[in-house]
């Protein structure tokens, strides 16, 4: 009996050995386990970066503007979004690809296609004559009030445009005829009527000089007075044809490029003026309180000696 009762101790204690290691070796690889997932979890957060609410790996992915990008690219932000700038470009916070667009007066154009003209973006690669962003012939076509027109002479008349070879503009009005001019707030036709004094008169090319009438095609009205010749001008108390007098300290002189000297004035061409006086022929010079030709005559102690003579001191 004695034998009995001491396997079956024997055996217990065995039992309890067996369940204490397995405890220890269930435990122990658990704490590996654990310890792996941690290590585990651990590395995957640390190679992430946030990026506005969430979060995003620098190895495979871009974040730009708050937002996560699986294309490492696009790293320029641009408007609300981000693109390339080795493949793409930004334009007023518009994404376009290329490396060539820019803008063009509020505009995105391409400029490996197109230039800006005058801050209009136009087809091509120079810039011609353009009419608000459309380009045109200057030689055979005219810009007008932002139409392009066939034909060289046409112009802007209030908010139409005429014909200038075979129509006028007159107080932003087309009248018929290439005469037509303005007179006032009236229009007269100069090949039938006149305009003097802000009013229209028949009759072609007269004009009113102090009451009477005259032809400004032929004759002149100065000071009141009606003068034979084109463009007599004021001088002085009296008026001067400058195509063949002179003006000069308000006097009137036959010949032209009369200048000051004193009180008169003389012409350079065959006088000289010298100490504010006029003499005949060029090159005078002082003598004492006069002046002499030393080409005729001699300066000796401030006198004038008529001849080429030797001055004896």
């Amino acid at each position: 009996m004695s034998s009995r009762h001491e396997r079956r101790y024997l055996n217990c204690e065995a039992v309890q050995d067996i369940m204490q290691k397995v405890h220890i070796r269930f435990f122990g690889m658990m704490f590996s386990v654990l310890i792996l997932l941690s290590a585990l979890i651990i590395g995957v957060y640390a190679a992430v970066i946030p990026c506005g609410t969430g979060m995003y790996d620098p190895a495979t992915q871009t974040c730009c503007q708050g937002q996560v990008y699986d294309d490492k690219t696009k790293i320029v932000p641009c408007g609300d979004s981000c693109y390339d700038p080795s493949t793409q470009s930004c334009c007023r916070g518009q994404i376009y690809d290329g490396l060539m667009w820019g803008e063009c007066k509020g505009v995105c154009f391409n400029r490996e296609k197109q230039v800006c003209c005058e801050g209009y973006p136009v087809n091509g690669t120079r810039c011609l004559s353009t009419c608000h962003g459309v380009q045109f012939n200057p030689d055979t076509q005219s810009c007008c009030n932002g139409q392009v027109l066939d034909g060289r002479y046409w112009g802007a008349c209030g908010g139409e445009c005429y014909d200038k070879m075979t129509q006028s503009c007159c107080n932003n009005k087309t009248l018929e005829g290439p005469n037509w001019r303005e007179c006032g707030n009236a229009c007269y036709d100069t090949e039938k009527q006149f305009c003097s004094q802000g009013k229209v008169y028949d009759g072609k090319g007269v004009m009113f000089c102090a009451g009477s009438t005259y032809d400004p095609g032929s004759q002149s009205c100065c000071k009141g007075t009606i003068y034979d010749g084109f463009g007599y001008q004021p001088c002085g108390d009296t008026c001067y044809n400058p195509k063949t007098q002179t003006c000069c300290q308000e006097q009137v002189f036959e010949g032209l490029g009369l200048q000051p000297c004193g009180d008169t004035c003389y012409d350079p061409k065959t006088q000289s003026c010298c100490q504010k006086q006029v003499f005949e022929g060029l090159g005078s010079q002082k003598c004492g309180d006069t002046c002499y030709n030393p080409k005729t005559q001699t300066c000796c102690r401030g006198k004038v000696l008529e001849g080429k003579q030797d001055c004896q001191y």
